[in-house]
């Protein structure tokens, strides 16, 4: 069914300049109402500025777990009850490609969650570049490797499906952390950390290194960023995602039940433009 377009007095007050000489018109509206995610999916999808990207934040990553294992080495010949050590991650965007996912929302006018159980299904979602190398290459290291995701527990089998098509390691229900009754992945990860000492974090979104960020405004995430910058890089490794995520959601002041209208209101009134 056809989302309903932005009123036309809302628009009359966009056009004569509420946002800081930012226009636009109706018929930018009767486009789909996912339009704003054509250029960000293009990028995820076709550029090699991305495919770089994760290429090379996986190379760093590897680097950075050699040198936390021998210093690990070294210290735990002092320390016979030592934790074994652990890398986690998020999934989505961090391990598979889900852009096909949402280009097809584009292409369909539709929004998540519609369509996102039937693409876990069909367990088809490739491989971000560079994650299973740095996987394959964690493991040979002895490193245990946890995947704590935010699908719901219901795709738990097709999830594992898909990624034992990869020959992922570590790929079992034992290693495979679903939502719970919160997307907070805090106390997921305090559950690993019984049993392991966390030595590095992966994830597309701020949410997966950290509960700092976890349902914080915009301003607060970006200088929260600033309370793990020594670590990142290091033991918080972020992978770029434009298409979606917390950062959208800051957006939109964690208001799910917005209208696509309100939206795309918020979306144009966070620019700052140069005058």
């Amino acid at each position: 069914m056809k989302k309903s377009l932005i009123t036309t007095s809302i628009l009359s007050a966009f056009v004569i300049g509420s946002l800081a000489g930012i226009s636009f018109s109706k018929a930018e509206f009767e486009r789909s109402t996912q339009e704003h995610n054509v250029m960000s999916t293009n990028w995820f999808q076709t550029s090699a500025e991305n495919k770089a990207l994760q290429i090379q934040i996986y190379n760093q990553a590897k680097e950075e777990l050699a040198e936390t294992m021998v210093k690990r080495k070294a210290s735990d010949k002092l320390n016979n009850n030592a934790k074994p050590a652990a890398v986690v991650l998020d999934i989505d965007e961090t391990v598979l490609d889900n852009s096909p996912d949402t280009a097809w929302s584009i292409k369909n006018n539709t929004s998540y969650p519609q369509g996102w159980d039937e693409w876990i299904h069909l367990a088809k979602a490739e491989l971000i570049p560079g994650a299973k190398d740095f996987l394959l290459t964690a493991k040979k290291m002895n490193v245990d490797i946890f995947y704590l995701t935010n699908r719901p527990e219901k795709t738990r089998n097709d999830t594992i499906r898909n990624m034992k098509f990869h020959d992922l390691p570590n790929v079992d229900n034992k290693h495979l952390y679903f939502k719970t009754d919160t997307a907070q992945k805090g106390p997921r990860q305090a559950e690993i950390a019984k049993t392991h000492d966390i030595v590095m974090l992966i994830g597309d979104n701020s949410n997966d290194l950290s509960d700092i960020f976890y349902k914080a405004d915009l301003k607060t995430r970006k200088e929260n960023v600033d309370k793990i910058a020594k670590d990142l890089g290091i033991k918080y490794i972020q992978l770029p995602n434009p298409m979606y995520g917390d950062w959208e959601d800051a957006i939109y002041q964690y208001k799910p039940s917005k209208t696509e209208d309100e939206k795309a209101a918020d979306r144009y009134k966070t620019l700052q433009p140069m005058k």
